[in-house]
């Protein structure tokens, strides 16, 4: 027997482990899914109720105060000392309602996959209020819902809860401008990204943190290991030499004042796949006021290319951005892109801060 076991026969941990399909169907985590290693964990800390073979429940009880947060430091709620947290739900429903209403005189929160229509409907059977999502980098979405004495909550700017917004149309003929240079472009740099499938998605910095084009990265959001390899290097936002062939661009992005990356990001034909994910290494990015927000400006697209973007009540948008139109994407949601047609996609991709009431107001 093992020791991350803790006693329990591996027979049993898979038994139990097998009750959690049709939960463990909404994860893309292994840190979240429920297997055996992690059942046998909870059963050790006395967490997991099992309230018959196929009915179980996760219990927690704070032991401190702690923020729950939508994602990155977007604070929606704040847990106290002694509050209740329900989460790994799984079986009857009658019984997992007995199993809440045990509670009924504490504070308790209740965690929820937000795509599972079902037990959202259970939630609020159970005289839960809803709260707001919470966003994981892997790509999930929680409900995170309450029950018990009124307290306050956090007020959350609206931009918060936009995830994909068209802004604005623009002056084709700069984009046909712009997309009449593209064959003068040198290689195009690989994306970093864990979700950039078969190296669909690639891009070209006009405005980045070096003079090199090829330098799409954005310093902040690399691991440690990566800062600590270039900790000597003077990182800083700046014009590359590619940007001088582009004054179109410059005239497109005249309104703003506080403009940082600019960069064309291409997306390979015929099946060309940005995975869903969600991008929150950057504490920069938003809708709300004083964040950077990311514009969209298709170049180079055709009626295939779709993007799939979830709102934060976990139900998804699927949209195709039109050349000729400037849209507004909040990456720290849900969202993935294919480009299901024969051509390239290439989009201008622009992070600015939009100030002012007309331009913080578009995002709302």
């Amino acid at each position: 027997m093992k020791s991350w076991q803790h006693g329990y026969e591996i027979d049993y941990l898979k038994e139990l482990a097998s009750k959690y399909e049709h939960y463990n169907s909404f994860t893309l985590s292994p840190f979240v899914q429920v297997k055996k290693n992690n059942i046998a964990e909870c059963l050790y800390k006395g967490t997991l109720k099992i309230i018959d073979e196929n009915t179980m429940i996760d219990v927690t009880v704070s032991k401190s105060v702690g923020s729950i947060t939508m994602h990155g430091n977007t604070v929606i709620a704040k847990k106290q000392k002694d509050d209740i947290t329900f989460t790994k739900l799984t079986g009857n429903k009658d019984l997992l309602k007995n199993k809440l209403n045990e509670y009924i005189d504490n504070n308790c929160w209740l965690y929820v996959w937000a795509e599972d229509k079902d037990i959202n409907d259970f939630a609020i059977d159970c005289n839960f209020c809803v709260v707001g999502p919470k966003i994981t980098t892997f790509g999930e979405m929680y409900n995170i819902y309450y029950r018990g004495k009124p307290r306050p909550f956090p007020t959350i700017d609206l931009a918060e809860y936009e995830s994909i917004k068209k802004i604005t149309d623009v002056n084709v003929d700069l984009i046909d401008r712009i997309a009449e240079k593209l064959n003068t472009l040198p290689e195009f740099t690989n994306h970093y990204s864990n979700y950039n499938k078969d190296n669909s998605w690639s891009a070209l910095s006009l405005r980045g943190y070096t003079s090199d084009p090829s330098f799409i990265t954005k310093p902040i959001e690399m691991s440690d290991k990566w800062k600590e390899k270039n900790k000597d290097t003077d990182f800083f936002l700046q014009d590359t030499p590619l940007y001088e062939q582009f004054p179109e661009v410059r005239e497109l992005l005249e309104d703003f004042n506080h403009i940082h990356r600019v960069r064309l990001m291409r997306l390979k034909p015929g099946g060309g796949e940005l995975e869903r994910h969600t991008d929150q290494v950057d504490p920069d990015s938003g809708g709300s006021f004083g964040k950077l927000a990311r514009l969209h400006y298709p170049i180079k697209t055709n009626e295939r290319v779709i993007f799939t973007v979830y709102h934060t009540n976990g139900s998804p948008r699927v949209v195709h951005m039109k050349k000729g139109e400037c849209w507004f994407l909040d990456t720290r949601k849900l969202h993935m892109a294919i480009t299901g047609g024969d051509e390239e996609r290439i989009h201008l991709v622009v992070a600015v801060i939009p100030e002012g009431k007309r331009q913080v107001a578009i995002i709302r």
